[in-house]
């Protein structure tokens, strides 16, 4: 259990936690990775779920280069396709709402940390209707380093007035998870299925299977 007395603040991560955008994000990857002749299945895009767009960008281009676009002009054009089919799309994850008010309710800043572009987090929190919960929120792209580093999770902490051991933060990636241990917080995990039993989750202090749970962790 986790005592709030430990708590000052708690941090989300946004895609795949508060948003269900990882079918989102897939369906723009195969229709991207396509126009340069590389055909991704969803177990592929599964690979590199986490990662900055940019690392999933090098990782393809190492397997199977190309030459017809740039990794920037692929970039530019994922973004667009996502930011549509968030706007068309996004529909939140099980139990943010909840989740969202449940922290706010016992007094705590809330935080989120994405390591998507702020543009995107401004469409997501503008689709969801839950702007207003934020106490702030802030990209990993405006930061030296993106996830699985710990530099988006400090820059919130301070942003928030809370010292970092006393944040939780909320994760469903393992990079993400990987950055959020870095950082010197409290973590729980709360992987997608497919990925919910896979040994690099074991650092997280604890893991759940949905924001459902998670008032069941807080003492």
């Amino acid at each position: 259990m986790i005592s709030l007395e430990k708590i000052q603040a708690v941090i989300f991560d946004m895609d795949g936690l508060l948003v269900d955008s990882e079918p989102i994000w897939q369906e723009a990857e195969k229709d991207v990775f396509k126009t340069v002749g590389i055909t991704l299945s969803t177990e592929d895009c599964l690979k590199t779920t986490g990662l900055p767009t940019a690392a999933v960008f090098d990782y393809w281009f190492e397997i199977s280069p190309w030459t017809r676009k740039t990794k920037k002009e692929l970039e530019e054009m994922l973004f667009e396709k996502v930011f549509a089919l968030i706007k068309q799309n996004a529909t939140a994850m099980p139990g943010v709402i909840e989740a969202l008010a449940f922290f706010k309710n016992k007094g705590l800043k809330i935080g989120l940390a994405s390591a998507s572009p702020l543009e995107l987090i401004d469409i997501v929190l503008e689709k969801l209707e839950i702007r207003d919960a934020f106490d702030f929120y802030h990209s990993a792209t405006l930061e030296k380093n993106n996830k699985p580093h710990p530099d988006v999770y400090w820059a919130v902490s301070k942003k928030l007035g809370c010292p970092i051991e006393n944040c939780l933060i909320l994760e469903d990636s393992i990079n993400g998870v990987k950055g959020a241990k870095a950082s010197g917080a409290i973590v729980v995990a709360v992987p997608d299925e497919h990925f919910y039993d896979f040994e690099d989750y074991k650092i997280a202090d604890y893991k759940i299977r949905s924001l459902t749970e998670i008032s069941t962790l807080i003492c």
